[in-house]
């Protein structure tokens, strides 16, 4: 008696490498004829591949067009060598491309996409008692409120999805916050080796940089700070930034440039709008060997009581999230 076995799949290989040819180079000339028979052959080998198209997640943040890769379980790394004909659709957030293996996919993003800062902003909240810190990257603006020992993500301009809306005005701690923007691929926030995988950073002496944020933080409530495009070509022991003081709107004042190095902290003679750098110290500026004590000899009577009246739980959050955001060392 003859036993008939249930059907089942069955595995079978698949893989076929290809690589379409790349341009031909600056001068070289072709028929039409070539270039409709070269066509011809791309897609005949396109008909071998596997046709692969998907929706991207509306939970991340895609800035750019991401990179397709695929785990090769043999060598234990992922790769994309198999990946031809890819295509993204900007408006639909879509991704269709061929493979010649079916191994698992995965979609990669650039970590540090929105560096290096092409500017930020920190000032006291004139309808609260916080502290407002908004920075622009290279593709989204980002602004956050930090007030007592939390911060909240407030807005983010020119936002690709609807990524991180359900975060808006909920209060985290920094540590909290900044795991949740990574995972939305929206990351602010670089390690300190980051400048090794960009460009136009300018990493600054970790501890000067850290003892000015601190400086800062106590001043955020007194205080408007703003990025300068002089600071990039200063060199890792300078800092260049513009202040005013904002603890009146009535009374604020036209931005100085701040020179803060490991040795002092001076206001300078030039400003944001000067056609030369120059280190030159304002008329009648005295040394000072940081921004807090700047402020206590050089700052108003207002600024000053400010200062002395901030809470530390909130200096200590905004002095966390400088530290992660390292506006300094990548504007």
């Amino acid at each position: 008696m003859k036993v008939q076995l249930p059907k089942q799949l069955q595995p079978m290989k698949y893989q076929v490498q290809y690589r379409a040819p790349s341009p031909p180079a600056p001068g070289v000339t072709r028929t039409p004829e070539e270039i409709e028979a070269e066509l011809k052959k791309i897609e005949a080998e396109y008909e071998k591949l596997a046709l692969v198209f998907f929706e991207l997640p509306q939970d991340i943040m895609w800035t750019e067009p991401p990179v397709i890769c695929q785990w090769q379980e043999q060598r234990k790394l992922w790769t994309s060598n198999y990946v031809n004909d890819y295509k993204f659709n900007e408006d639909k957030l879509t991704i269709q491309f061929r493979t010649g293996v079916l191994w698992p996919i995965g979609i990669a993003t650039l970590r540090y996409g929105n560096l290096p800062y092409q500017g930020w902003d920190l000032r006291p909240d004139p309808n609260g008692k916080g502290v407002i810190i908004t920075v622009t990257g290279v593709c989204i603006t980002v602004t956050w409120i930090c007030i007592g020992n939390t911060v909240k993500l407030h807005w983010i301009a020119n936002a690709t999805t609807s990524a991180l809306k359900q975060h808006f005005n909920k209060p985290y701690s920094v540590k909290k916050m900044v795991q949740i923007m990574r995972e939305a691929a929206c990351d602010f926030f670089p390690d300190f080796d980051g400048h090794n995988h960009l460009e136009g950073s300018c990493p600054k002496e970790w501890v000067a940089e850290r003892h000015n944020y601190h400086a800062m933080a106590f001043l955020s409530r007194a205080y408007n700070f703003q990025w300068s495009r002089w600071n990039q070509a200063a060199g890792s022991r300078n800092i260049i930034m513009q202040l005013r003081e904002a603890v009146d709107k009535k009374r604020e004042g036209k931005f100085q440039l701040l020179h803060s190095t490991p040795q002092k902290a001076v206001i300078l003679k030039c400003n944001e709008l000067s056609s030369e750098f120059d280190t030159d110290p304002a008329m009648g500026m005295q040394f000072y060997p940081d921004l807090f004590t700047l402020n206590m000899s050089y700052g108003s009577v207002d600024a000053r009581r400010t200062t002395f009246n901030m809470k530390y739980r909130l200096v200590e959050t905004v002095f966390d999230m400088l530290q992660e955001l390292k506006l300094s060392s990548y504007s």
